[in-house]
């Protein structure tokens, strides 16, 4: 296996942070001086913000975790039973809210939950060393983080700030040839929605690397402002360029004739990154206007579209203007400026359903594994217990649970593998400390450099340190006890995979099916109440649902739905405007509104709406034309003309009925 300069440089920087840590470690006498090599293998990152980020949750679940055990211990030291329950059920906990929280902030809750389970349960027979246990992992967990960042700032930091500009440009670049295809009136097959819909989910990813790019020494507080308003910005044009692709496409020919000029011009201003002026919405209203032929529904649909088309252009325009801004460094508008300097990222929400599952499962595992400890009293059950529920925590969330704690396992048996060389055949050759400094070189620059292609190789290492009496003074374990360590780990990843099997239905097509149910009941509840807030919050919800759609939907072999997730989502939108308007409306409107709503909670579950519904819909718009606005602006109209054209796009045209 041939390695780049870069890749040999991470783990050159990785060798040096351990080595240093451990000589620091066992000079000043700390007891378990693996921990700050362990520490080391899994901070140490290619891009400084990681390192930073992951120090500092590290740490934080590192203290908090070890704080909990002495609290813990000076309520139950003389009830070791109720102390093993009140762990599990806080660890679980623990597991269950680092699947909720999808930035690299879950890891603070892993370690947290680790930690309680490392310093209490393998002596929780002997509480009167629980304080020294708990202030010797903080001072070698902190010991481990300061040097990993102190090398990673002196020797060669990297920037996310490369990577996320190329990412910016690639995605503009996707949006762009949207807008082109938009505004040419294209329809778009199922195959280019679907990589859309993967664009999607890279870009709504990004906020997973929020916290990263917060501490990233070379990226600005202002430059994450721009990135992460690029980033809301893109992602608010999804549904608007879905609506207006399908308001032209879905146009008469003569109608899409008289419309080619301004649609030219259009596209020129997205081009040009310029909003639209009002002769362009003036124009194409008055496409509209100057066809008597066409149909009250036409003429609202024009409408529709120039509105549509105005706050695209607007959108498109901040976006260019944020990414000169980030290029260049140059100033915004005042009231651009304003709204940047407020920007967050893209809220990721949590998946309760996964959240829950690793709670129980968690709690399983430690328990059956905690019975096994009691019924024979065997000393390594502690390890055991720790791998049952790291392997949960850490791989049990993923739709392929199952294969990544099998994955997991697999790199164990390896990792064991290479602590049983690295202890009984290198370790004892190491007569000097500067022999020693060359075996630790042989053994951890090449898995290092690996780590780079393969972030399991890091796990690996930490494994292989873990496995092995390595202290300041190093005395290998008798062959027999290194086995029982080996089978406790092994014991553990199985009772974990166990357990998972239990709690949860593991493959991309149930999860896909769950999240369009969930979809579904959003959907439900917004028939009944929706505020402007309850609209842009399911928004963003179902967003950040079709980016996880998307590799589901390739994966299972339906990518051909993809153009019927973003239609709902629209449909989905117009209905929360609906019932956001509702209130303010005449009696009857009300009553025609309320039958409309009840006949979506009946069609909710159908494959395709019902010939019922289109026809409660025109009657709606014909109630609304009457009674309220002959306008498309009217948030009663424009929520219907959404409605429609999101679930019939082509069906016959709406006709004013007195």
């Amino acid at each position: 296996m041939i390695f780049k300069p870069d890749q040999w440089l991470f783990a050159f920087k990785l060798y040096l942070a351990a080595m240093m840590a451990f000589t620091i470690s066992a000079h000043i006498g700390l007891p378990e001086t693996y921990w700050t090599i362990v520490t080391c293998c899994v901070v140490m990152n290619p891009m400084s913000g990681a390192v930073r980020s992951k120090a500092v949750y590290r740490f934080t679940g590192t203290f908090c975790g070890g704080l909990v055990s002495l609290i813990l211990v000076s309520f139950f030291a003389n009830t070791p039973i109720l102390m093993i329950a009140f762990i599990g059920l806080i660890g679980a906990v623990a597991f269950g809210c680092s699947l909720l929280d999808r930035t690299p902030r879950s890891y603070g809750f892993q370690l947290f939950g680790l930690t309680l389970m490392i310093v209490a349960i393998p002596y929780i027979e002997h509480p009167a060393t629980l304080f020294d246990i708990a202030i010797f992992r903080i001072c070698e967990i902190g010991l481990g983080i300061i040097c990993c960042t102190m090398v990673d700032s002196i020797i060669a930091p990297r920037s996310l700030k490369p990577g996320v500009q190329f990412k910016l440009q690639g995605w503009l670049a996707d949006m762009e040839k949207w807008i082109d295809d938009a505004f040419e009136g294209h329809i778009t097959d199922d195959e280019a929605v679907h990589d859309r819909l993967k664009a999607l989910s890279d870009i709504s990813s990004l906020s997973a690397l929020a916290a990263q790019l917060r501490y990233d020494p070379l990226i600005t507080r202002r430059e994450n402002q721009l990135i992460f308003s690029i980033q809301l910005r893109l992602l608010r044009l999804v549904p608007l360029l879905s609506a207006i692709s399908s308001r032209i496409a879905d146009a008469e020919p003569d109608i899409r004739n008289k419309l080619t000029a301004s649609l030219k011009t259009a596209a020129a201003h997205a081009k040009n990154g310029e909003p639209a002026d009002e002769a362009l919405l003036t124009q194409i209203t008055q496409t509209a206007h100057s066809m008597d032929s066409m149909s009250e529904w036409r003429h609202l649909v024009q409408e529709n579209m120039a509105e549509l088309l105005k706050t695209i252009l607007h959108n498109w325009s901040e976006i260019r203007q944020c990414q000169q801004s980030l290029e260049q460094d140059s100033p915004l508008p005042p009231l651009l400026e304003k709204e940047v300097s407020n920007t967050r990222s893209f809220k990721l929400y949590p998946d309760t359903y996964i959240a829950k599952k690793i709670f129980i499962g968690s709690l399983i595992s430690y328990s059956l594994l905690c019975v096994l400890w009691y019924a024979t009293g065997w000393h390594h059950a502690p390890a055991a217990v720790l791998m049952g529920v790291a392997a949960l925590a850490f791989f049990g969330g993923s739709d392929e649970g199952g294969r990544a704690i099998t994955l997991f396992g697999r790199f164990t048996i390896i990792a064991l593998f290479a602590a049983s060389i690295l202890s009984y055949g290198l370790l004892p050759l190491a007569n000097d400390y500067p022999m020693f400094l060359i075996i630790m070189a042989i053994f951890i620059l090449p898995i290092g450099a690996w780590a780079t292609k393969n972030p399991m190789a890091i796990l690996l290492l930490a494994m292989a340190f873990s496995s092995i009496n390595f202290q300041s003074s190093y005395q290998p374990y008798d062959f027999g006890v290194f086995l029982e360590i080996c089978i406790a780990n092994l014991l553990g990843i199985f009772i974990a995979f166990c357990s998972l099997g239990l709690v949860r239905t593991l493959g991309a097509k149930h999860t896909m099916e769950r999240l369009i149910r969930e979809g579904r009941e959003e959907v439900l509840n917004l028939t009944y109440r929706a505020t402007p807030r309850d609209r842009d919050a399911f928004l963003n919800r179902s967003l950040d649902k079709i980016g996880s759609l998307a590799s589901r939907l390739e994966q299972t072999g339906q990518i051909n739905t993809s153009s019927r997730v973003l239609s709902r989502l629209r449909a989905a939108a117009s209905i929360a405007e609906l019932r956001h308007t509702s209130a303010y409306l005449n009696e009857e409107t009300r009553r025609v509104l309320e039958d409309l709503f009840t006949t979506i909670r009946q069609d909710i579950n159908h494959k395709e709406p019902s010939d019922k519904l289109l026809a409660i819909i025109d009657n709606a718009l014909s109630t609304a034309w009457k009674h309220e606005s002959k306008s498309a602006k009217h948030p009663l109209l424009r929520g219907l003309i959404g409605l429609r054209l999101a679930l019939f796009e082509y069906a016959p045209a709406w006709r004013y009925a007195p």
